[in-house]
């Protein structure tokens, strides 16, 4: 079983042709409503792969936006845990995505700051020996909760936390971005950052660079550059850290080895920008392992 934990909210996408420059004025070209999140987004893809999953995340709120990140939870029948205080109903989170036609986005979030107001991280039900994985958007639940999971047993798959929380230790598995860490654009000194970061925490760490492709390695796994995946026309790379994580915890959890669980991660957020919105089109698991295999001369650079 894999326990996600983090962030579930709406993300209305809204396509442009390009952003304005301040003052100025752009038409949206298009306006969708979508599941967002990277506690949901992640949860969608593994759901989707068959992975048994259970998602924990924020209260999904009260009035008009509540009601409609109930029904895009349940379009996407995903089992969500009922971890919300009773007394205590936060705004929904609505992230404002803009994206333009090279792919890339821009975004706007309210309601995000008071997330973690509306739930109880101990109602959780920490399974000893599972995989329990998070994002710090609620700062102060989400480390509670990794140390609950930590303490529980439960294998730990983190994505964007700092090293001030005290939660990277050796065994963990750390994921972040040159959004946050290392040097974008910058493969030898995002290599030399993930050394002192693993020299510092022990933990399997891995730093992506878009693509660039990424950085990975642990004490038991020299630090090095891999090469990213063909990827089809980039349409919106939303989400395309969060299908990397669901695809190394889909891995993972079936005990592959590390080159493979790499291969598949990448593949898997190489597909996902094909498409607007996080959890629309999630590649299949058989077309990622096809893309692995068409793929060959770059999947066997991370063997």
């Amino acid at each position: 079983m894999i326990l996600v934990f983090g962030t579930i909210c709406i993300d209305r996408m809204r396509l442009a042709p390009v952003l304005p420059p301040p003052g100025g004025y752009i038409e949206i070209t298009e306006e969708r409503f979508l599941l967002g999140g990277e506690a949901a987004n992640t949860a969608n893809a593994l759901v989707g792969w068959g992975t048994e999953t259970l998602l924990c995340g924020n209260a999904v709120g009260m009035g008009r936006d509540g009601i409609l990140l109930q029904e895009l939870l349940n379009q996407k029948r995903l089992p969500l845990a009922d971890i919300a205080k009773k007394d205590s109903q936060p705004p929904t989170p609505v992230c404002d995505i803009y994206v333009t036609p090279d792919g890339e986005r821009t975004m706007f979030g309210v309601g995000f700051s008071t997330m973690e107001i509306g739930i109880d991280v101990e109602q959780i039900p920490y399974e000893p020996t599972a995989w329990f994985t998070a994002e710090p958007n609620m700062p102060k639940a989400s480390v509670l909760a990794a140390r609950l999971a930590r303490d529980a047993g439960m294998q730990i798959y983190l994505m964007d936390f700092e090293e001030s929380t005290g939660v990277l230790s050796p065994g963990v598995f750390w994921q972040s971005s040159t959004d946050w860490a290392g040097r974008r654009g910058n493969m030898q000194k995002n290599v030399a950052w993930v050394n002192d970061w693993v020299d510092r925490h022990g933990c399997f760490a891995i730093l992506s660079d878009g693509p660039n492709g990424f950085v990975a390695g642990s004490p038991e796994h020299p630090v090095r550059s891999y090469p990213p995946f063909p990827a089809p026309k980039v349409v919106d790379t939303t989400g395309a850290g969060d299908l990397f994580r669901a695809g190394m915890l889909f891995g993972l959890s079936q005990n592959w080895q590390i080159a493979h669980c790499l291969q598949f991660a990448s593949a898997a957020g190489c597909l996902k920008c094909r498409a607007v919105g996080a959890t629309t089109d999630v590649p299949t698991v058989a077309e990622i392992v096809a893309h692995v295999e068409k793929h060959r001369s770059v999947s066997d650079q991370y063997l």
